[in-house]
């Protein structure tokens, strides 16, 4: 019969998923491990599961600014040259960061 995974197992991959920028997943690892901690590791459970939302947050406003400013539809990771690589001119560039920038100094969690 397979062992039950603890707290500490769940908390182990939640970070192992943060190292890895898998900022959506992470969030529900953290979750799974909340639901079975308490005391001490709870605290660090929601902490996780506070840096992992802030970072899904923060992807989410930047793939925003790449589809408004810079007409690209997604920044996922699609494994195709045509669809990785994008020709983007300086003035785009420059108008993608300044906004991104702009958003970033707004963001009332800093």
């Amino acid at each position: 019969m397979p062992q039950e995974l603890t707290a500490a197992d769940w908390m182990d991959e939640a970070e192992s998923a943060e190292r890895a920028e898998a900022s959506p997943q992470a969030v529900a690892l953290w979750a799974r491990a909340v639901s079975l901690c308490s005391g001490e590791q709870q605290h660090r459970c929601h902490a996780g599961t506070a840096r992992c939302e802030h970072e899904v947050a923060v992807d989410t406003e930047l793939a925003s600014v790449a589809r408004r400013i810079l007409d690209i539809p997604t920044l996922d990771t699609r494994k195709s040259d045509a669809l990785d690589f994008h020709e983007v001119s300086v003035w785009q560039l420059l108008a993608a960061l300044r906004l991104a920038h702009r958003m970033g100094r707004q963001d009332p969690s800093e």
